[in-house]
């Protein structure tokens, strides 16, 4: 994913220096859950069956199938049923769980739904369940002097456990769920902490566990504790879903760890295995980071697995193996990805607004390598490259196209209060539709990329033209300081809205007349502590293209700190919280 100050819209440098179809008109695939667990399930056993409903929320028909990514998940479709929620007829997508051949642990697969030419298809449903048990020992590591690690146990009912160490002082707890997640397969917790001067070694405890209505979870749990200076590799060796497209490029994804013990941790080998074809490589990007790479140039269109072996010099593990799922889609289709419109501000979906710009994740958006930004200035072209987003069939501004990403202008004609549709063509290959809720506005602050600014901090410009920043952050090449009581900030953000007078598609504002919006309300802080002010001015930024920016005074009473909790509100929306320093100083 592209950097948000990078991905062709705006710059901070430049910031800073400065008819169609419609949804009813189509089926769209609604489903009432897109994630299922976690689902308990005692070993040896099988998963009770699951369901998830599915309907239209369009017109015409849906025609449904179904797809899973494990020899344990199965699903199918069922009978269309009445249903009272949202009401009309829905179709039963049954899910059965296989379960009885897995050891104990936390697995997560999807259930593929699709319906071709279908709103918001293909949709993923995850699901997760528990092999829910209590092991007879656990084995932990950590580092001395208050080092710490932990291991859940799964019983099948409430219990309570007596803990007692035989050497080494009291080192080692055990914890009970919440009360809201007591009951069968819930996880219970048990830690070992180093205590201060232990020795590195190896210790002894144990946790009797009783109460449980299953016999077999009512024993004693044999818990080795080696306190050591030797590394200690944290990794989340759970399964790496990718994907491609026959005959595309290859594509990659990090796995990070971390070293939880003492020592410099090393990966002394990294090895792929994979089940048919030799598509899967990987290599060291640096200590705590690796490299998946899965080739799908000559692999036909099908859901592949392997797995990686790392070696380290690890005190707690010096092999570790992380499953990989590979799926290869047809080439030549544009695809947006389930949750793949998102606004720039947060990288989050949810509402937008007329003006909004949004970014749409997915791929084979354009050839391999390439990218596209406007050539000049405003107004935004419909088409880069050979690339066109459609909202509602017609075509939006366009900022910046990639393989993987399109940042565009959502048109301020699009109606509100409604479901608005997005497409990507590609050299005249429409890909699938997906479908947004437009609103009247629905604001969101501008936010530092973490490789810029660490903390969350919103962008904001004192009056003196100072970023909002602690005085202590000087990596932008820029004064920064902390707002004070008095000071009349601007905050960047988007998604205010239409404006008086009416923007225009594509078009950078104007200055003459200014390009506004009704007022915001500003919140400093939060709970009881938090005050509010009314926006001097709030609307487009001038020669910019859907920029907004608010200005506002700094409240006397505003609470001061490091980080203070800012958002703003519009029309009964409310943004983001971003952090602004302020001081009285």
């Amino acid at each position: 994913m592209l950097s948000r100050l990078q991905a062709g819209w705006f710059s901070a440098a430049a910031l800073f220096l400065v008819a169609g179809s419609s949804l009813t008109a189509a089926p769209r695939l609604q489903l009432s859950a897109s994630s299922i667990g976690p689902i308990y399930i005692a070993p040896n056993t099988n998963g009770s069956a699951q369901s998830v409903l599915a309907f239209n929320g369009g017109t015409g028909t849906l025609n449904l199938s179904v797809a899973t990514s494990a020899s344990w998940l199965a699903a199918s479709v069922g009978s269309q049923i009445t249903c009272t929620e949202p009401g009309g007829s829905c179709t039963p997508i049954n899910i059965s769980l296989t379960t009885s051949s897995l050891a104990t642990g936390s697995y997560t697969e999807y259930v593929t739904v699709q319906s071709p030419d279908v709103v918001d298809s293909p949709q993923q449903i995850s699901v997760n369940v528990v092999i829910a048990s209590v092991s007879n020992s656990v084995t932990l590591y950590a580092a001395p002097n208050g080092g710490t690690a932990s291991a859940n146990v799964y019983p099948r009912s409430p219990v309570t456990g007596a803990v007692s160490t035989q050497s080494g002082g009291s080192w080692l707890s055990f914890t009970a769920p919440p009360a809201t997640q007591t009951g069968f397969g819930a996880p219970y917790t048990i830690t070992a902490t180093s205590q201060t001067g232990q020795a590195p070694g190896t210790y002894t405890g144990a946790v009797k566990i009783s109460g449980s209505t299953y016999a077999a979870d009512n024993t004693t749990v044999n818990v080795t504790f080696n306190v050591t200076s030797s590394p200690v590799i944290q990794i989340n060796n759970s399964e790496i879903v990718m994907s491609g497209y026959t005959g595309g490029p290859d594509v990659t994804a990090s796995v990070s760890f971390a070293n939880s013990g003492a020592g410099s941790l090393a990966i002394t080998a990294a090895s792929a295995g994979t089940s048919t074809e030799n598509f899967l490589s990987v290599s060291v990007s640096d200590p705590y980071t690796i490299l998946i790479t899965a080739n799908p140039s000559s692999l036909a269109i099908a859901t592949y697995t392997g797995s990686i072996t790392l070696t380290s010099n690890a005190a707690n593990n010096s092999q570790v193996s992380i499953p990989v799922e590979f799926s290869v889609a047809p080439a030549g289709q544009p695809g947006i990805s389930q949750g793949g419109i998102v606004n720039v501000a947060t990288y989050l979906a949810g509402t937008v607004a007329p003006g909004d710009i949004l970014s749409v994740f997915g791929d084979q958006f354009t050839a391999p390598d390439s990218s596209f930004v406007n050539p000049g200035l405003p107004p935004l072209a419909t088409q880069l490259g050979n690339v066109q987003v459609l909202v509602n069939g017609s075509p939006a501004p366009l900022y910046y196209v990639s393989r993987q990403q399109i940042n565009f202008q959502m048109p301020y004609e699009t109606p509100v209060t409604q479901i608005a549709t997005v497409q990507v063509v590609n050299a005249g290959a429409a890909g699938n539709i997906r479908s947004v809720q437009a609103a009247t506005s629905s604001p969101h602050i501008l936010v530092w990329a973490a490789s810029q600014v660490t903390g969350g901090y919103g962008i904001v410009v004192n009056p003196d033209n100072s970023l909002s920043l602690p005085a202590t952050d000087t990596g932008l090449g820029r004064a920064v300081r902390p707002s004070r009581p008095g000071d009349v900030i601007t905050i960047y953000c988007t998604g205010l809205g239409q404006t008086t007078p009416p923007a225009q598609d594509g078009q950078a504002a104007s200055s003459k007349p200014l390009m506004s919006t009704a007022p915001v309300t500003v919140t400093f802080g939060s709970g009881v502590s938090a005050v509010t002010a009314q926006s001097s001015f709030a609307g487009l930024t001038p020669a910019l293209v859907g920029l907004y920016q608010v200005n506002v005074t700094v409240p006397s009473n505003a609470p001061t700190g490091t980080s203070v909790p800012l958002s703003i509100s519009l029309g009964g929306a409310t943004s983001n919280s971003a952090g602004i320093p302020i001081s009285t100083n």
